[in-house]
Formats: C-alpha cells, structure tokens, sequence
C-alpha cells in the first residue's frame, strides 16, 4: 500500500489507544464453528457481522439445516434471513456456492477437518471455495481456527479511510495485506474489536461534522449558482430592453 510507513505509524497509535479502554473479554471466547463463521461472514460483507448473525438465527427458524440452505434459492435464502431490503441477494447467492462447494468435495456440510490441516493450507482451501472472498476467508482463520489473518470487509475499509489509517485510494484487498503485515497473530483478534469500537468511540464526532461540512459546502455551492443565475438573467433582461428601445427610435424615424 502507497505511504505504508507513515499509516503504519498511524494504525499502531491509534491501536493503543483504542485498546486502552475496551473490553477484551471477547478475545477469550471460544472459537466459532468453521462452517457458521464463514457463511456469516459471507453475508456480513455488507451488513457487517452482528447482523449477518441474526439474519442467520431467523433463517433457522424457517430452515432445518446447513443442507435445506444449500438447496434454497437466492430469493427463498434472501426471505428467510430478512435481508432482502439490504441487498442481500448477493451474499445469499454466494452462501449457497460455498455450501455446494464445500459439500461436492467433502460429501457433508462441515469444515470441522480444517483444525488438522496446516493453516496455510486451511486458508488456501478456503479461498478456492465458490462464493468464498479474502474476507471470508479470514474470517474462519482469525475466529475459527486460530490463524494471524485480519478479515476486512467494506464497513471496516470505510471507517480506516474516515479515521486516516490507510491510504484513500488503496483497495480493499491492500489494506488487507497491510493489516496482516502490521498486526501481530497475537494481536489479531483484539485489533479486529478494537476497529469495530472506533465508530462509536471515536469517529462518530468527526463523521457528523464531516456530513455537516459536506451539506453546508453544499448549501453555499447552491446560493452562489442561484445568485449567479440571477445577475445572468438581470443583465440578459437588459440587453432585451436596450433592443426593444433602438428598434422604437429606428420606426419613429
């Protein structure tokens, strides 16, 4: 990524502080079953984590199992996991991929043998999957099996350019990198927690001034066109009037 060292220096800064005062009783938490962490990270690309999990709850309240969601259509997936006024086509299209993926190879809907591969080789057969992107695929590295990866979906690549973590123009798979270069394994799941808590304790000032700026600019861009606007049509109703008053004087005489 383009300026690496100085938003390194940013990143570990910010870090520091943010880990000062959250809770990290969540980096001691079991680890998440393989294949439930990975179809909810697919769908929370979007909506982000907490409520992919709920759209995966309600979906079991209408679904049996792993296997009925594998043979669901997208529109049927979208219905039962009440995604369907937030773009949930897609995700849901690509969890049905990945379960048929995951089921053509190992003829069952479980990601259980991952925990006794190497974790190079974990991550590699995840990303092969059909409808399985980097995202989702650290995701199950970082809170399934243990592994140093930093998933980074698109909520969190905009709150790192608001709070000037990463560079602006670097791409999400960059930053990702980035991250896993500059984030210990040990330090990896505290980091992730950290950065879901920086909207809310420490952005969230700066975003509302932001958007506030942003509309007053907007407002300000607007009265000067209308004033401009309006001097035009003053000086165009001029022009008219000295015509109209030489076209007179020329038929008088």
């Amino acid at each position: 990524m383009k300026d690496g060292t100085k938003y390194a220096g940013r990143l570990k800064k910010k870090f520091a502080e943010l880990r000062a005062v959250f809770s990290e009783d969540a980096v001691l938490d079991e680890p998440t079953p393989p294949l439930d962490q990975l179809c909810t990270s697919i769908l929370g690309m979007e909506t982000g984590e907490k409520k992919a999990r709920q759209a995966i709850e309600r979906c079991f309240q209408k679904m049996v199992d792993w296997n009925e969601l594998r043979v669901s259509t997208p529109e049927e997936l979208q219905e039962a996991t009440g995604l369907a006024n937030e773009g949930g086509r897609g995700p849901c299209r690509d969890v049905i991929r990945a379960l048929s993926a995951i089921y053509a190879r190992e003829n069952a809907l479980s990601l259980d043998h991952l925990k006794a591969m190497p974790r190079r080789g974990a991550r590699q057969y995840l990303e092969s999957l059909d409808g399985v992107d980097a995202y989702a695929a650290a995701s199950v590295m970082l809170w399934s099996l243990g592994g140093h990866a930093i998933p980074v979906n698109k909520q969190l690549v905009a709150v790192l350019r608001e709070a000037d973590l990463v560079h602006p123009d670097a791409s999400r798979r960059e930053i990702q990198a980035f991250l896993e270069r500059n984030v210990s394994a040990a330090d990896g799941r505290a980091f992730c927690l950290a950065m879901r808590s920086l909207p809310l304790k420490a952005h969230s000032g700066k975003s509302r001034r932001l958007k506030s700026a942003v509309k007053k600019a907007k407002k300000k861009s607007h009265g000067k066109r209308s004033k401009k606007s309006a001097r035009a049509r003053s000086a165009k109703s001029k022009t008219k009037s000295k015509a109209k008053k030489k076209t007179r004087k020329g038929a008088r005489r």
